[in-house]
């Protein structure tokens, strides 16, 4: 019943409607892009693409794999508003995320030449750097404003705020979801899009995120080295011995490897 409430009331309010542009920022990107997207990206940019054009807000959930494209989706969507005359916020759960996105997305650009203006925006910003930021927001400069928990500041004002993508999304809570969807024009609803590497079944999705239009992607994109995955019983010290020789052995030819530790103590 509440999820029904909840979608009744985002049915309810107006949204900057974003057409997509036949020659815009959107379209640039998607000619200079260095490889094909996949079918599934594709069908869910046309989603997504659909949901902006409208004048209700769009409340919709891309989950897929780590590198199964979510990012670039995301990309193309706030090229979409932003060839609307709209800005954009990307609401990270921490700094180091927050700061990989915006270079990424600046580099993806700046590789397409596109021209739209990526900002950074953390709390452990100096006061100088922090206070030019939200000038370039407020004053409409600034195109793309990425960030953590900052964003969702009282002092953040936006210009025209069209779209609110939010990344791992589990780790941020529905009032500051729609905290950041209060900063839109004159009453306006900012359109959303919530991005999950966890992967969600239909029944849990419906349940917990009822007011939302879930979107999957489910292929990798061409070009992607396939992930082999090894189970070893902690019980068979011949394979516990032979998992730390692999990792000599990739370190040996020059790669990189890592080890999670999620015990603290012990």
């Amino acid at each position: 019943t509440v999820m029904a409430l909840r979608r009744a009331d985002t049915a309810a309010r107006k949204a900057p409607p974003c057409p997509r542009a036949l020659q815009g920022q959107q379209h640039a990107l998607i000619d200079a892009l260095p490889f094909p997207l996949t079918a599934g990206q594709k069908q869910v940019t046309r989603e997504i693409s659909s949901d902006m054009e409208q004048r209700a807000p769009m409340s919709r959930l891309l989950q897929g794999e780590v590198g199964s494209g979510k990012t670039i989706v995301s990309l193309l969507a706030m090229l979409q508003a932003i060839d609307s005359g709209r800005q954009c916020a990307m609401l990270a759960p921490t700094e180091v995320l927050a700061t990989q996105h915006a270079r990424s997305l600046t580099t993806t650009l700046a590789t397409a030449g596109v021209t739209a203006t990526v900002v950074l925006l953390t709390g452990s910003m100096p006061t100088a750097a922090r206070r030019e930021a939200l000038l370039s927001v407020i004053s409409g400069q600034a195109d793309i404003l990425v960030g953590t928990h900052a964003l969702i500041q009282d002092s953040v004002e936006f210009f025209d705020l069209g779209l609110v993508v939010v990344d791992e999304q589990h780790r941020f809570g529905v009032e500051q979801r729609d905290r950041l969807r209060t900063k839109g024009r004159e009453g306006l609803t900012p359109h959303l899009l919530v991005m999950t590497a966890t992967p969600i079944p239909r029944t849990i999705a419906m349940t917990v995120f009822g007011d939302l239009a879930v979107s999957t992607l489910r292929e990798l994109p061409g070009g992607r080295r396939p992930i082999q995955t090894s189970v070893v019983p902690a019980e068979k010290p011949e394979w516990v011995k032979r998992a730390w020789t692999r990792i000599n052995e990739e370190v040996a030819a020059g790669h990189q490897a890592y080890v999670v530790c999620p015990r603290i103590e012990g």
